[in-house]
């Protein structure tokens, strides 16, 4: 993907508008949240309503950012009545954004840092997302019930296998976590390949720079094509994420 990059007066007008209306609209936006809660939450015990709500506040700071085209490929692959386990490659803060311009369904899977963060955070828990602390095995253990369960009621999850952003913009290892969560219950796995956002936000940057970001959907795998085998499973779903992001580079 090659896109001119705009010049550095517009990069610091970019800036100095998109910064303050994120965090003003942050607490305006989350208002509305506790609100659809309390009105759905009795009838949408799974709250797809407040997820969609959800979708739509994150979606909107990509997708309607001037200078920026956003592109999701692919959701012809999936079914809608198919739960799923989601993972994607993570190069930004922005790939949560670019997820949810996707619209897709699922309980986010996210370190327990995250549901601290006013407004954002809050509101995590309201859509009953699964926190996960790192490296505290309890933590972990509930992870995977709480995935299990969510699963188990027709609810996709959604992971970043490599658990942290990519320093350079290249697949990291994997953990196994989400494979073992799609042997275990039957559930495909779907690899999604998110292109741009490095560009937009590095790791350990805070300068905004307005450039395209395409989101590939992958096919399904079905973890009984490789008989349930998780190591197999890891391999086979980073290697077709591999050749995706080396397609979509133009290294293919």
């Amino acid at each position: 993907m090659d896109a001119k990059e705009p010049g550095l007066g517009l990069v610091i007008l970019y800036n100095l508008l998109y910064w303050p209306y994120l965090l003003v609209s942050c607490a305006v936006l989350f208002v509305p949240a506790p609100l659809i809660f309390l009105a759905t939450f009795a009838w949408d015990r799974h709250l797809r309503f407040l997820h969609r709500y959800t979708c739509l506040w994150g979606a909107h700071y990509l997708v309607w950012a001037p200078l920026v085209r956003t592109e999701v490929i692919g959701k012809e692959h999936l079914r809608p009545d198919q739960p799923y386990v989601y993972v994607s490659n993570h190069q930004s803060m922005v790939d949560i954004l670019a997820v949810f311009a996707t619209g897709l369904g699922f309980k986010w899977v996210s370190k327990i840092e995250n549901f601290f963060v006013p407004f954002i955070g809050w509101n995590m828990i309201l859509n009953r997302y699964i926190s996960l602390r790192r490296g505290y095995k309890p933590s972990i253990v509930r992870m995977y019930k709480r995935c299990d369960a969510w699963l188990k009621d027709g609810i996709s999850v959604f992971m970043f296998p490599e658990g942290t952003r990519s320093p350079n913009g290249e697949l990291q290892e994997f953990f196994q976590g989400a494979f073992k969560i799609s042997v275990k219950n039957r559930t495909p796995i779907v690899p999604i390949v998110i292109e741009g956002t490095a560009k937009i936000l590095p790791k350990g940057r805070f300068r905004i720079l307005p450039y395209p970001v395409t989101v590939s959907i992958l096919p399904p795998v079905d973890p009984a094509s490789v008989d349930y085998d998780e190591g197999r499973l890891h391999d086979l779903v980073r290697a077709r994420m591999v050749a995706e992001q080396d397609r979509m580079r133009g290294r293919g």
